[in-house]
């Protein structure tokens, strides 16, 4: 979907500023451009912010998901192994 980085408000002159567009899946548009946007909202981020390649939205992202996505590429997290039991 396209996200309209600043939120337009009905501004028909924001609304078309496709500078201003990002692609987006439906998780990071309903999930981590809400959480920017009330950031947004209350002072605590900048427009800059908004993007969704952001410091702050990549912090965002990488605490809501449900897997690791560092070391092993993908898997679900998991304490280390010791091992087959014998």
């Amino acid at each position: 979907m396209t996200d309209h980085v600043e939120p337009h408000k009905g501004d028909r002159d924001r609304f078309w500023n496709r500078a201003m567009w990002q692609p987006a899946c439906a998780w990071h548009h309903d999930v981590i451009k809400q959480t920017l946007e009330v950031m947004f909202a209350k002072g605590e981020i900048v427009v800059a912010d908004l993007w969704l390649d952001s410091a702050v939205a990549v912090r965002l992202t990488l605490a809501e998901l449900p897997v690791d996505v560092g070391v092993g590429g993908g898997q679900k997290s998991m304490p280390p192994s010791s091992g087959p039991a014998f």
